[in-house]
């Protein structure tokens, strides 16, 4: 049987980046690349340690790598437009409370920070999950502070209650975004699943917010371009009016900023598409974290409702803003055209009328010129029946003189002429409808 050759890559899509069960505590611990042309120098850093552990290196085409080491597993992911490094630590399970070495990056001397160290790319974020025991019954907002050395905090039960998540959302002194996972009664499958989600959520969280910045750098071009169209329409409204004539001069202008929107689109369009895309990543893993009310604490969806929800909202409004002023631009062209292609008939118009006065002066000169022919030809033919009847013998003539032969034949010559001018008139005509 043969096969198409993408079935295999499409299938083995849905087992790139596994989860993996998670007993006891531990922590997750992740670093996130943003790519801007390549992925060669962070590559180039991971590829040299793996060797130097004897492993193999990672190749060009593949997206996903677990290497488990004695106390941890190394977890490196390629995605379009980003690249993340996870160290996954595990330990004994505890009963309460954080493992000894949360957030110590010191005490988890075992774990490859020198890796991070020489990759020369710049991190774009940093994420440092511990993952506990149950968690302690006196657990004040103040006490979450002080565990997540944080400004603030956000926290819900999570899993329809069977574990406690705290996020900080800022970043400690190393550059990490803390976060912590207390276990009530998650199974180890469970847990697994949890951490990744709580990991991930974290990492489209800053991903969702990439348009800003895009945003803020080009709302005062996209402000520009919508005050001079809002110009431009005013004066095509004050001439259409007054009947200006001259509309068609405003054709460049309209052509300088629907040139200027749409470079202004190539410039933004991915970014914010990729930004809504982000979006749905993030509000899809915090669905799946089936969060509720924890007492006493300020939920993570209100918090992430309130923090996040103006930025994107203001990507999507730019994005909507750039959509309006292309419609509004289009249909500027629109009625530009429209009023151009009436004038331009109305012209015609007028053209036709005075060609059709010009045809109906030129048909009674023609009248006036075919009478004056009848005249003249008349004239010439008597002139010729008069020749004729001089050089008749006089029995043909029956005794009449010159003169009185060219009178009575007058009115014949003068009928002839002009049924012959007549017939060739009705022959050009017929010829020149057949055309």
């Amino acid at each position: 049987m043969k096969q198409h050759h993408l079935r295999a890559i499409l299938n083995e899509e849905l087992h790139t980046r596994p989860f993996h069960d998670f007993e006891g505590t531990g922590r997750f611990i992740r670093y996130i690349y943003l790519l801007e042309q390549s992925d060669a120098s962070i590559f180039s850093a991971v590829n040299r340690w793996l060797t130097s552990q004897g492993r193999a290196v990672i190749t060009p085409d593949e997206k996903f790598r677990r290497e488990a080491f004695d106390d941890y597993a190394l977890r490196v992911e390629r995605h379009s437009e980003f690249v993340t490094i996870s160290f996954i630590a595990k330990e004994a399970r505890r009963r309460t409370g954080l493992p000894a070495k949360a957030f110590d990056r010191a005490a988890n001397s075992h774990l490859p920070f020198e890796m991070i160290e020489k990759i020369k790319h710049p991190v774009f974020h940093a994420i440092w999950l511990e993952i506990g025991g149950k968690a302690p019954k006196s657990m004040s907002p103040e006490a979450v502070i002080s565990m997540l050395d944080s400004r603030t905090s956000a926290s819900s039960l999570v899993s329809d209650g069977a574990g406690q998540a705290h996020f900080s959302f800022d970043c400690d002194d190393h550059g990490f975004s803390r976060a912590v996972l207390f276990n009530n009664s998650l199974s180890a499958e469970r847990t697994g699943r949890l951490l990744l989600r709580m990991v991930e959520l974290e990492t489209y969280r800053m991903l969702a917010l990439l348009g800003l910045p895009v945003v803020r750098a080009h709302s005062a071009a996209l402000g520009q371009i919508e005050t001079e169209l809002e110009q431009l329409t005013s004066a095509i409204s004050t001439m259409i009016s007054e009947n200006a004539q001259h509309l068609g001069s405003l054709l460049p202008q309209l052509s300088h900023l629907a040139a200027q929107a749409e470079k202004l689109s190539a410039e933004t369009s991915f970014r914010l598409s990729a930004s809504m895309a982000y979006q749905d990543v993030f509000y899809a893993r915090m669905q799946r974290l089936n969060i509720s009310r924890l007492d006493g604490h300020q939920g993570l969806a209100g918090f992430l409702d309130r923090r996040m929800m103006p930025a994107l909202q203001t990507c999507k409004a730019f994005t909507r803003r750039l959509e309006g002023l292309s419609s509004r631009v289009e249909r500027t062209g629109s009625l530009l055209r429209t009023h151009t292609e009436y004038t331009i008939q109305k012209q015609n118009t007028d053209l036709l009328s005075s060609m059709d006065r010009r045809a109906r002066a030129q048909l009674r000169l023609q009248q006036t010129v075919e009478g004056l022919s009848v005249i003249a030809g008349t004239y010439y033919g008597v002139g010729l029946v008069g020749v004729v009847a001089q050089s008749l013998p006089e029995h043909m003539t029956g005794g009449l003189s010159v003169d009185i032969i060219k009178a009575a034949s007058l009115p014949f010559v003068a009928v002839g002429i002009a049924l012959i001018l007549r017939r060739g008139s009705h022959m050009v005509s017929r010829l020149s409808s057949r055309d």
